[in-house]
């Protein structure tokens, strides 16, 4: 609903020319022209999707019939015609630097099925994001910032699993360095649209790039989470990464509630990263005593409050943001 229905339904007292305008504005037509521009928007990112998934698709469906040369020469001429589409062609510029992106994906994966560079996975996926990380800068668009958090992402989570996964999470006491690491690159990656909006030439144009922010943060948590909770039921753990976890959980809840970083989608993540923190706890304390069946009955006492608890210090915290939006939009006007 439009929000100037809730300002002018606030005035009071309520005479026939506050109706009159009321009325004028839930009978207005809207905006037409923006949601044409944002539907055109939409499927030139989806055209780009689809043109450099049907260019990975056609090379792997057509292995046998073209030779090698010719894939490399394709993959290389796609690649540098959508970075002369993006200098040319201002309105299709971030469609373009996504097919460029996706393009150079392919381009290395195929280098190194094709030529056997002996490259892990995870050297791939930093390769990847290493090269696309010059144009993302220079876009300042939130959807490159998003796919290049997942090549990241992926680049992180292949690295962990290359360094024999059993051993870091249930050997911690010998891999503790590994464990810190693991979880400093993972708020490293959190940080990283944050740090972009600092720089002036690099900076969205809302000032923040809100959606790469919240997938890197979300992927972070549960990271986190997933190591801490793991380091907290194992025997043979380090000790360490569970009481960083909450402190790092901690950290994005604070930051997440004020601040440059406030954001109320961000809030609900690492709340419920929290959660799932606390809960890993009273689990560990109650089944430990032997009782299962009054274990079980006090950890859904436990899990009911922690909702509860949840959801109404989220909904104080909406109407308070709430709040301090309409009170930032009356001294505006």
């Amino acid at each position: 609903m439009d929000e100037a229905l809730y300002r002018v339904a606030a005035q009071s007292p309520h005479d026939a020319q506050t109706l009159a305008q009321l009325h004028r504005v839930a009978t207005s037509p809207g905006e037409p022209r923006s949601l044409a521009r944002h539907l055109h928007w939409g499927l030139l990112l989806v055209a780009a999707l689809l043109l450099a998934s049907g260019l990975i698709f056609w090379i792997a469906a057509n292995w046998q019939d073209q030779t090698r040369m010719f894939k490399l020469m394709l993959i290389e001429g796609a690649l540098l015609a959508s970075i002369v589409a993006s200098l040319v062609w201002r309105r299709g510029r971030i469609a373009a630097l996504l097919c460029a992106t996706l393009a150079l994906g392919g381009l290395l994966a195929f280098i190194g099925q094709t030529y056997q560079t002996g490259a892990d996975a995870w050297q791939l996926f930093a390769t990847w994001a290493a090269l696309a990380l010059l144009w993302t800068l220079l876009a300042r668009s939130d959807v490159l910032w998003l796919v290049w958090v997942g090549i990241v992402a992926t680049a992180i989570g292949m690295w962990y699993g290359h360094m024999d996964l059993w051993d870091l999470l249930f050997r911690g006491r010998a891999m503790v360095t590994q464990q810190a690491v693991y979880m400093l690159l993972w708020l490293a990656l959190a940080l990283v649209p944050w740090l972009v909006s600092l720089v002036p030439w690099t900076r969205h144009r809302n000032g923040m790039a809100w959606w790469s922010h919240r997938v890197a943060l979300a992927m972070a948590l549960g990271a986190w989470t997933t190591v801490g909770v793991i380091d907290l039921f194992v025997r043979e753990s380090s000790g360490l990464a569970y009481p960083l976890s909450g402190l790092l959980i901690g950290a994005a809840m604070f930051v997440s509630y004020q601040g440059r970083l406030q954001d109320f989608a961000s809030l609900c993540l690492a709340t419920l990263a929290a959660n799932v923190w606390v809960l890993s706890l009273v689990a560990r304390a109650l089944f430990d005593s032997g009782d299962s069946v009054g274990s079980l009955f006090l950890f859904t006492i436990a899990t009911l409050a922690c909702l509860g608890g949840t959801v109404t210090g989220l909904l104080a915290v909406q109407r308070q943001l709430r709040a301090q939006s309409s009170a930032a939009k009356g001294d505006a006007q």
